[in-house]
C-alpha cells in the first residue's frame, strides 16, 4: 500500500519541525506544496520531485497528492502548522473518502506539526493555559453569520479566543465585529496580544488591550489571542491565562498567604461576570458596598453595571429616557460612570399604604397592588427581571448585583425574586454583608447561613463584617468559629467610615433622623423642618440641605415645631390627598397655614401648598376633592399618568427673587401625577427647556405673591449649589447670621468609599470570586475632584445630582402586611 503523508510543518523554520515530520520528508518521493511553504524546508527537498502550486488551490494540490500516491510513489503533502488544524489533513481525507475515489490503496498519514496557535502563545507568554477556543474569521468557507455566532459564545463562555485571518485587504470589518463582540462581554481592559509571522523570520509582537487593539496593524499574516476574565499580564509584559493551580491551597503553593478557612469558596463560580451583595437584614450596606464595587471595577478599566430585580424604596430617581428606579440604582450607575436605565432596577416597589404598592416595571407604573395580587403576580415580574438582566451582560462585562432586606426571609422563599433566586439566574457567587453595629453580628452571620437550603449555601462564598468601630484584631476568634461553623470566609471587616454625607434610601434609615431639636434657643443655626407625612417620598431632596455646615434639619411631626423653625418644608409624598387629610387631623395643616417664616413645597407638597388638589378620575383616594394648605394660588387636578422626566431649566424673575443673586440654571428630575394650575396671585418659578431630552417650553411651579412661599415639581432643587446657597442666605441675612459661600471642590466620594474598601477587604480573593484577575490591570489612578454636597455631577443631558444612599432598602417585604 503507497502512503500519503500529510505533514505539518510548523511555523515555517526547520527548527521548529518535529523529527516525524523531517522523516516523512525524507522517506517521500514526492513533495506537493504551496510554493511559500516549500521554501520554508528548501534544504529538506534536495532530490525530490516537486508539485506546487498557489493559494485557493488547495482541492487541486490533495487531489494530485492523492493521484500521484497512488500510482505507487511515496507522496509528502506539506502544510503549514498542524495539517489537522485549518491544515490539509482533512481535506485529504474528505477527498480519499468519497465514493468511488480512485485512492483506496493509499494510506493517509497525518504527521502533526506546531500549529499558528501554538507559535503564537509562545511568542506572547502563556495566554493558553485555560480553555480556549480558536476561531477563523474567513468566510470563504464558513457563513459570517456562523462565525458571529460562534464569537459570541465564545465570549459568553469566557474562553481566551485565538482568531485566525483576521483581516485581509477584501476583508475589513470581521475584525472589528469580534472586537465588538468581546468587549460587550469582557470589558475594555482584556489583555490582546497579536503575532505576525510567529516563529517565523520578521516575527512582530503587540501586547494591547480589546479596547486598543484594532489601533494596531492587523493583517492575514497575524493570529489574535484575546484573553479571557482571568488574563494578566506578567511583571515582564507577557500574558498568561492562570490554570487555578494557586487556588488548591497552602499545600501546593507556599507562597499563597495564609486564609484560616475555606477551601471550597474557592471553588469555580458558575459566571465570573456577575456577583450579588446580599444581607442578613435591611440597611447593613449592601447598597453602598455595591456601589464602592461598582467604582473599584470601573477604576480596573471594567466595564460594569449595578442590578437590583426588586427593590422597595421611598426615593426613587428619573432615567434619561424618562423611566423610574431606585435610588441606589441610579448612584450606583454613577458610581460605574454610565447613565441609569430602568433595567438596572426592573421592579421598583412604592409603598402607599400599608398594605399595597404601586408597581412599577421596567420604568413605567402598572398599577397599584396588594400583598396577595403581587404575588400572583410576581412570575410575570420575574420574566422582566430576566429580561433586563440578559440585556445589561450583552452590554457590560460585569454586573454588580444587590439583593433586598435578609436572604433568610424563609417565609418569602417561595416568591422570592430579589435575591437568591435571582442569584442563580444569574450564576452569580453571593457575598454576605452583616452589620455589626446592630449588634450580634456572629448571630446574624451564622443564622442566615443555617436557614439556607443545601442549593443557596452554595451561593454563598464569602461575609463582609460592615460598620465596625474598634480594633479588629478583637473579632479574631469569632471569625474562625463562623468560618469553621458555616465552611464561608470572612472576606473583611470594614471600618464605619465617615468620610462620606451618604443620604439613606428607604424608611428604616429615615427612622434615625431627627424629629425634634434639643435646644430652642440657639441662634447659631438655621432650623428646617421637613414636615414628616406618613407617605413621604424622595426624602434624599434634602441630604444636601443636611450637609450644610450651619443647617439643622428635622424630621417634624408635631404642630408645636412649625413655628420653632426657620424654614418648613413640605416633601413628596406617594399620596398627596392622603396626607393632606392625615396632617391636617395632627393640626399640622394649621400650623402652616399660620406660620409666617418662609415655606416650600416640593412636588406632593407643593400641591399641598395650593388652594385645591382635585381628583375626578379617584387617582389617589376617594375623596374626589379636598381644601388645599391656601399658601400658593394654584389649583391641582390629579392625572391618570405619571410624569417621569429629568429637567433642565431656568429661573424666572419671582424665582431668582426666592433666591437674589443665583444664576438662573436648574436641573432636577420630575415624579409626579398631577398637573397644576396657577391663578393671578401666583408667578411660575422656572421654565423648563428640556424635558428627558426633547426641548420644551413649560412654566414650572409656583411663587406667593410676597416671594415667601413656592412650590416646585423639580425634586433635586437644592442639589443645585447656586440656588441653594442663594436661597440659604436669604434666610441667614433674615436671621442676621454669615452668609456661607457655594460648596467647594473635595474629593469624589466614590473613590474615597473605594479606597476604604480596598484598604480592609480581602480584595484578591474577592477578585478571585469573581473570576477577575487582579493583576491583568494598570495600577488605579484618583478621579476628579467634584462638589462637596452632592456626590454627583448635573449631566449633559440634564439628570440631576444624586447622592449615595447607605442602605439599598427595600426588603423583599419584612412583614405579611406590605406587598412584597
Amino acid at each position: 500500500m503507497s502512503k500519503l503523508y500529510v505533514v505539518g510543518i510548523g511555523p515555517g523554520g526547520l527548527n521548529h519541525m518535529t523529527f516525524e515530520a523531517r522523516q516523512a520528508i525524507e522517506d517521500a518521493d514526492v513533495i506537493v506544496g504551496y510554493q511559500a511553504y516549500l521554501d520554508f524546508i528548501e534544504p529538506l527537498l534536495a532530490g525530490k520531485v516537486l508539485y506546487s502550486s498557489g493559494m485557493m488551490r488547495e482541492v487541486e494540490r490533495c487531489s494530485q497528492a492523492l493521484t500521484i500516491a497512488a500510482s505507487g510513489k511515496t507522496v509528502a503533502l506539506v502544510s503549514s502548522g498542524d495539517a489537522g488544524i485549518y491544515g490539509m489533513a482533512g481535506l485529504a481525507l474528505e477527498l480519499a473518502d468519497e465514493p468511488d475515489a480512485p485512492y483506496g490503496d493509499v494510506e493517509v498519514v497525518v504527521v502533526p506539526g506546531v500549529s499558528a496557535v501554538q507559535a503564537a502563545a509562545s511568542v506572547l507568554g502563556a495566554p493558553l493555559m485555560h480553555d480556549f477556543a480558536v476561531i477563523s474569521l474567513s468566510d470563504l468557507l464558513t457563513p459570517l453569520e456562523k462565525i458571529r455566532k460562534r464569537l459570541k459564545a465564545a465570549a459568553e463562555a469566557d474562553f481566551v479566543v485565538a482568531l485566525y485571518n483576521p483581516r485581509s485587504k477584501g476583508r475589513t470589518t470581521q475584525i472589528e465585529e469580534a472586537a465588538a463582540i468581546l468587549t460587550a462581554a469582557r470589558g475594555p481592559q482584556v489583555p490582546v496580544g497579536i503575532v505576525r509571522n510567529a516563529c517565523r523570520d520578521g516575527e512582530e509582537r503587540i501586547i494591547t488591550t480589546l479596547g486598543e487593539m484594532l489601533n494596531h496593524p492587523i493583517d492575514m499574516f497575524s493570529l489574535v489571542i484575546v484573553g479571557n476574565a482571568s488574563t494578566r499580564l506578567c511583571k515582564d509584559g507577557r500574558i498568561v491565562t492562570p490554570r487555578g493551580y494557586a487556588t488548591r491551597g497552602d499545600s501546593q503553593n507556599p507562597n499563597r498567604r495564609k486564609r484560616g478557612a475555606v477551601a471550597a469558596s474557592d471553588a469555580p463560580v458558575p459566571d465570573p461576570h456577575a456577583l450579588m451583595f446580599c444581607g442578613t437584614g435591611s440597611d447593613v450596606g449592601k447598597s453602598v458596598l455595591a456601589a464602592g464595587f461598582c467604582r473599584i471595577l470601573k477604576r480596573h478599566g471594567l466595564s460594569v453595571a449595578p442590578f437590583k430585580s426588586q427593590n422597595m424604596a421611598l426615593n426613587s430617581v428619573v432615567t434619561p429616557e424618562g423611566g423610574e428606579i431606585g435610588r441606589a440604582q441610579g448612584v450606583q450607575a454613577e458610581a460605574c460612570g454610565i447613565a441609569p436605565h430602568t433595567d438596572m432596577n426592573p421592579i421598583l416597589l412604592k409603598p402607599n399604604s400599608d398594605t399595597g404598592s404601586q408597581v412599577i416595571v421596567q420604568g413605567k407604573v402598572v398599577r397599584n397592588m396588594g400583598v396577595k395580587e403581587y404575588n400572583a403576580f410576581k412570575p410575570e415580574a420575574f420574566m422582566k427581571v430576566e429580561e433586563s438582566f440578559q440585556r445589561l451582560r450583552e452590554r457590560y462585562s460585569f454586573i454588580v448585583m444587590e439583593g433586598a432586606g435578609s436572604i433568610a426571609e424563609i417565609n418569602l422563599r417561595e416568591h422570592d425574586i430579589a435575591n437568591l433566586k435571582v442569584a442563580a439566574m444569574a450564576g452569580a457567587p453571593v457575598i454576605l454583608i452583616a452589620d455589626i453595629d446592630r449588634g450580634g453580628v456572629f448571630a446574624q452571620i451564622v443564622g442566615t447561613i443555617e436557614l439556607l437550603t443545601p442549593e443557596e449555601k452554595a451561593l454563598v462564598k464569602g461575609v463582609i463584617i460592615n460598620k465596625f468601630r474598634g480594633d479588629a484584631s478583637l473579632l479574631a476568634s469569632g471569625i474562625e468559629y463562623v468560618e469553621q461553623r458555616t465552611g464561608v470566609p470572612v472576606l473583611g471587616v470594614l471600618p464605619w467610615f465617615k468620610g462620606l454625607a451618604l443620604p439613606e434610601e428607604d424608611s428604616v434609615a429615615l427612622q434615625r433622623k431627627p424629629a425634634a431639636p434639643k435646644e430652642l434657643q440657639s441662634g447659631e443655626k438655621l432650623r428646617v423642618g421637613v414636615v414628616r407625612l406618613p407617605r413621604i417620598s424622595n426624602y434624599t431632596d434634602f441630604s444636601a440641605l443636611e450637609a450644610e455646615p450651619d443647617v439643622e434639619l428635622y424630621y417634624i411631626h408635631s404642630p408645636w415645631l412649625v413655628e420653632t423653625m426657620d424654614l418648613v418644608i413640605v416633601p413628596g409624598t406617594k399620596s398627596t390627598i392622603a396626607d393632606l387629610v392625615a396632617i391636617r387631623e395632627q393640626g399640622i395643616a394649621d400650623a402652616i397655614s399660620s406660620y409666617r417664616g418662609p415655606v416650600v413645597g416640593i412636588c406632593g407638597g407643593y400641591q399641598m401648598l395650593g388652594v385645591t388638589v382635585n381628583d375626578p378620575d379617584r387617582v389617589e383616594s376617594s375623596l374626589e376633592s379636598t381644601e388645599g394648605l391656601g399658601l400658593l394660588d394654584v389649583v391641582t387636578t390629579m392625572l391618570k399618568e405619571k410624569q417621569t422626566h429629568q429637567v433642565e431649566g431656568k429661573l424666572l424673575p419671582a424665582g431668582q427673587e426666592v433666591a437674589p443673586g443665583c444664576g438662573p440654571s436648574v436641573a432636577g428630575y420630575e415624579i409626579h401625577m398631577g398637573e397644576s394650575v396657577l391663578g393671578r396671585d401666583a408667578s411660575p418659578f422656572a421654565r423648563i427647556s428640556s424635558r428627558s431630552g426633547t426641548v420644551t417650553e413649560l412654566e414650572e411651579g409656583a411663587v406667593s405673591a410676597d416671594g415667601r412661599v413656592f412650590g416646585t415639581y423639580l425634586h433635586g432643587i437644592f442639589d443645585n449649589h447656586g440656588f441653594r446657597t442663594a436661597f440659604l442666605n436669604r434666610i441667614r441675612r433674615q436671621k442676621g447670621m454669615p452668609e456661607q459661600a457655594e460648596a467647594a471642590l473635595a474629593p469624589d466620594p466614590f473613590d474615597q468609599l473605594a479606597a476604604h474598601m480596598e484598604k480592609h477587604l480581602d480584595l484578591e480573593r474577592i477578585f478571585q470570586i469573581c473570576g477577575i484577575s487582579p493583576l491583568r490591570v494598570p495600577p488605579l489612578q484618583p478621579s476628579p475632584s467634584r462638589g462637596v454636597h452632592a456626590a454627583l455631577p448635573p449631566r449633559e443631558n440634564g439628570q440631576k445630582p444624586i447622592l449615595l444612599p447607605p442602605e439599598g432598602g427595600g426588603r423583599e417585604g419584612g412583614s405579611e402586611s406590605t406587598v412584597a
